[in-house]
């Protein structure tokens, strides 16, 4: 943590000023909000492959390329933070769900930029669920409450936001294969 952040209380490294404060919300609520996207993808792993990659925050970019950098800010588990880039804007995670290895998820805590601007909360969990010794379906849900009047930009936005998710999980994917070889 580093010293004064807005409200002269201390902020985590990755703080930028102009961040908008997020509506955090409780991992149950991630299966209520009122808007979800989810894709969901079979790979041939174990659940430690998948729980590995997903834990490897600064290598995410390699295979979620809708980010442009990761970094762990604030330890591991739950409660744990960690900084990622979109669109080389800074948002703040905070994990609200860490049972390794079978579900990953966190809460959006601020955002900078068009995140920040039309999103009260985001929540976003990862699912993964055994289907033999070497086989797994991922489930990687999304799960949105928009700001007042910017519904039908989600609407708009939900077909490119599907197809950036299955194109992240068959990156997941790649990333597990490259990491076994």
């Amino acid at each position: 943590m580093r010293d004064r952040g807005r409200h002269g209380r201390k902020v985590p490294p990755g703080y930028a000023p102009g961040m908008a404060v997020m509506t955090r919300q409780p991992a149950d609520w991630t299966d209520r909000a009122p808007l979800k996207i989810r894709a969901v993808r079979e790979i041939r792993a174990t659940p430690d492959d998948v729980w590995d990659v997903l834990c490897d925050h600064e290598r995410w970019p390699e295979w979620f390329s809708a980010l442009d950098k990761a970094e762990e800010t604030g330890g591991a588990g739950l409660g744990s933070t960690r900084t990622v880039w979109f669109a080389k804007k800074p948002i703040l995670e905070e994990f609200i769900v860490w049972d390794e290895p079978r579900s990953w998820g966190f809460s959006v805590v601020e955002a900078e930029g068009p995140l920040g601007l039309v999103t009260e909360t985001l929540n976003e969990r990862v699912d993964i669920q055994v289907l033999s010794d070497d086989r797994v379906r991922v489930t990687y849900l999304m799960a949105f409450q928009p700001k007042p009047r910017t519904s039908l930009l989600f609407r708009v936005l939900k077909r490119q936001l599907s197809r950036s998710l299955r194109q992240a999980l068959a990156g997941l994917e790649r990333r597990i294969e490259a990491h076994r070889v």
